[in-house]
């Protein structure tokens, strides 16, 4: 059955996730969970002005493959997914999640009519977010969306794919062209010494479809 569904995300701007979740419940999806983000702007007039930040929603969501492209028609619909700036949606197979740390048997290259993307997820302490970033950027990627991880209650803590997550924690979401992944990952690492004990984590997993990202 895991190779049958699928993990789906979007970004949207703040306030959309709750209408996100209630769509894809009214869709068949099984279940859901919103993270608060902010999304990096590299709009020189509007850093001028002091807007350095735009506050995201990421919605995560598990659906059977047998709707996805109802869902997505749904989802694009009801966001405007197909233009620009309205925000971002893709989606991995739910296997690839299960299975971390484990070697990839086929990349995203070898697919037919699959986009050449990747999906980098750094888990690194509070404040060190803008030096991932900066660190992916160097290596040619074009931005990422910040996810501060907070627990839900005094024993309890935020899980992203069986990775506990912890108030002191942040999670970067950085969508890669597959032929840049290796660079940023390596990029992060030196500059984090992320293979050292308790530095961090980060895991790739292949993007089987996209919506909203532009060139540029």
């Amino acid at each position: 059955m895991g190779d049958n569904i699928i993990l789906f995300c979007s970004i949207l701007d703040f306030g959309k996730g709750s209408k996100a979740l209630k769509l894809a419940k009214k869709l068949g999806a099984l279940g859901g969970t919103i993270f608060l983000g902010n999304g990096t702007i590299g709009n020189y007039f509007l850093n001028m002005l002091g807007v350095l930040e735009i506050r995201k929603e990421i919605f995560i969501t598990i659906i059977d493959r047998k709707i996805e492209d109802v869902f997505y028609e749904q989802m694009s619909s009801k966001f405007n997914l197909d233009k620009a700036h309205h925000g971002i949606a893709f989606s991995v197979p739910l296997r690839s999640c299960l299975e971390i740390g484990k070697t990839k048997t086929v990349s995203n290259a070898e697919k037919k009519g699959v986009n050449d993307l990747e999906a980098i997820f750094v888990i690194v302490d509070k404040g060190l977010s803008d030096n991932v970033l900066d660190s992916a950027k160097t290596a040619g990627s074009t931005g990422g969306t910040i996810i501060h991880g907070r627990g839900t209650g005094l024993k309890e803590t935020e899980r992203l794919f069986e990775f506990v997550i912890e108030p002191e924690k942040e999670i970067i979401l950085i969508l890669s062209n597959v032929q840049k992944t290796e660079e940023i990952v390596s990029a992060i690492n030196e500059k984090l010494n992320i293979e050292e004990s308790n530095k961090g984590i980060i895991f790739v997993v292949d993007v089987t479809r996209s919506l909203g990202l532009y060139g540029g």
